[in-house]
């Protein structure tokens, strides 16, 4: 009787501190995305968003698409063929308030393929 009045308990336990888990409010998330000819980041700390194409193996580009009150921002990189090495950062704390869920997309092209290649989506809060 002992064993199920305790194993009810730590049950009833992890009950209620998943479901305050799941109550918090969003936070917000850093990640690094490999959308095949290029990478696509968010650095949480510094509210910093960056596309980058890959500087190698000719023309490549990377676009990416984030929504922006009722309209689409989109943010285009391209590579060192075309005389742009590095990535194309922007700060997203002039544009979004703090812990504002947002859905990415993107898509890249690449010379030698010749075509654009849509790479999904992914989510991340600010």
């Amino acid at each position: 009787m002992m064993k199920n009045l305790l194993k009810t308990a730590v049950v009833g336990a992890a009950v209620i501190a998943s479901s305050l888990a799941m109550a918090q409010p969003a936070m917000a998330s850093t990640f690094s995305w490999n959308v095949g000819d290029g990478v696509v980041s968010y650095d949480d700390a510094k509210n910093k968003f960056c596309v980058r194409a890959y500087d190698s193996e000719g023309a490549r580009s990377v676009e990416v698409k984030l929504p922006a009150g009722g309209s689409t921002f989109t943010i285009t990189d391209l590579n060192n063929y075309y005389g742009k090495p590095g990535g194309t950062c922007r700060y997203l704390n002039t544009i979004y308030s703090e812990n504002t869920s947002l859905t990415v997309t993107a898509r890249s092209y690449w010379g030698e393929r010749g075509t654009w290649v849509d790479r999904g989506s992914k989510s991340f809060t600010t």
